[in-house]
């Protein structure tokens, strides 16, 4: 199934082209701010990192899988992923996760909210999951609290390594059910 483009109030969630390398690069990968969040990028940035995700990306691997560009008035501003379910252990092994990350300086402004309930309804209507699972540093409060403001519930913890804290992370993993999503989009 080709993955589609995502419309909300302010963003368009597209596919990744290979152009987003270089804002994904500036925005997010040299931003010691962002990327300490990450598990993923190494730091200091290695030049062609940005790059190397971007056609891991448009290459479709691994199947089931879909990373969206977040544009604003067509800049891009973040990204958001649905990974395939296996990312998590545990009880939460079946369930596809959600990761995100908005550039700084468009902090503040609700996008990174806008833009995982797009995909949280996407992926609920197009997937056969009985939940979606997400994960973040124990110390991220901010992304915590976006999480739970979406229903997203405490399911346990992961230690995972982060390149860029050259250390193992503990991580609160915490999963949203279907019933409960579809409950929350009645009551609003």
């Amino acid at each position: 199934m080709a993955q589609p483009s995502l419309m909300t109030r302010r963003l368009v969630l597209r596919p990744f082209e290979r152009s987003d390398a270089e804002s994904i690069a500036a925005l997010g990968n040299r931003d010691f701010e962002i990327v300490r969040w990450l598990t993923g990028p190494s730091w200091p940035y290695e030049e062609g990192e940005a790059e190397a995700y971007v056609e891991k990306v448009l290459s479709g691997s691994p199947a089931g899988s879909a990373a969206f560009a977040i544009t604003l008035g067509g800049v891009f501003i973040g990204a958001i992923e649905l990974a395939a379910p296996g990312d998590l252990d545990g009880e939460q092994a079946g369930c596809p996760s959600v990761g995100y990350w908005i550039g700084r300086a468009f902090h503040g402004f609700g996008y990174a909210s806008e833009a995982l309930e797009a995909v949280l309804d996407w992926a609920f209507r197009t997937r056969d999951c009985p939940a979606i699972a997400a994960r973040a540093y124990e110390d991220n409060s901010a992304s915590r609290a976006l999480l739970r403001k979406h229903g997203f519930t405490p399911a346990g913890k992961d230690v995972r390594f982060s390149k860029p804290l050259d250390r193992k992370v503990t991580s609160i993993v915490v999963r949203l059910d279907r019933a409960a999503y579809e409950a929350g989009k009645v009551a609003a």
